[in-house]
């Protein structure tokens, strides 16, 4: 069965709506990125697939979750279609963020050339100066060129502290524990929406795992008719 038959033209709003009203549940598409939302409608898919191959498709059309289901994925795909100029600006944004990380990582390459500087070659040369030209010299030079390299090394290392943050801070990174999504992380989009129930109408904890997507309920009387006890 495909839901989009009961209504070709509807839109995501519109599947939504009806899935509340169905259902006592819909899915908050503001929490949502193109790339969560591809995520969310292939672990849907996954889920749809197991109840039709445990129980056949005739079977299952009686289930009311596996008819919530087919409904979130309709929306779900009615969401992206309307959503394509999201995935583009989406796109656009993580170029940026690569483009400001790799500045971070030249800044630090940076500070590993004058690292080096200090170490290895600052040394050699000091002992070059002095067998070749005279001690006084190689003390003039140390201590000119080794305050200099401190100097810089102190300089770059603020600028890749300061350049590294900028760039967390773009991406969403470490603002209060939370992501650019509002604390929508990888735990939660690697998480399988629940496990199908053994029998047909048996309660799940797939409900838990598809509010952490953004669900909300719907008002009093709407799970009564997903044939499910309230939350």
């Amino acid at each position: 069965m495909n839901i989009s038959e009961l209504n070709p033209v509807a839109t995501s709003r519109k599947m939504n709506s009806l899935m509340e009203s169905r259902f006592g549940f819909a899915l908050d598409y503001n929490k949502l990125t193109y790339a969560k939302a591809q995520q969310l409608h292939g672990l849907i898919a996954e889920n749809i697939a197991r109840i039709r191959h445990s129980f056949g498709i005739h079977k299952a059309e009686r289930n009311p979750k596996y008819m919530e289901l087919l409904m979130m994925r309709e929306g779900l795909s009615k969401w992206m279609n309307e959503n394509q100029q999201l995935m583009e600006s989406e796109m656009g944004k993580s170029e940026a963020i690569l483009a400001a990380k790799d500045m971070v990582d030249s800044i630090q390459d940076m500070v590993e050339k004058v690292s080096k500087m200090q170490v290895e070659q600052l040394p050699a040369l000091i002992d070059t100066i002095r067998d070749q030209i005279g001690m006084a010299e190689a003390d003039t030079f140390k201590n000119a060129m080794g305050q200099l390299l401190t100097n810089i090394s102190q300089e770059l290392g603020q600028a890749r502290e300061t350049a590294d943050t900028s760039a967390r801070a773009l991406a969403g990174e470490d603002m209060g524990g939370m992501g650019a999504m509002g604390g929508m992380g990888a735990d939660t989009l690697g998480a399988p929406i629940g496990n199908m129930p053994p029998t047909m109408g048996e309660p799940s904890d797939m409900d838990a795992e598809i509010d952490s997507f953004g669900g909300t309920d719907a008002a009093a009387g709407g799970d009564e008719l997903a044939g499910r006890p309230k939350r």
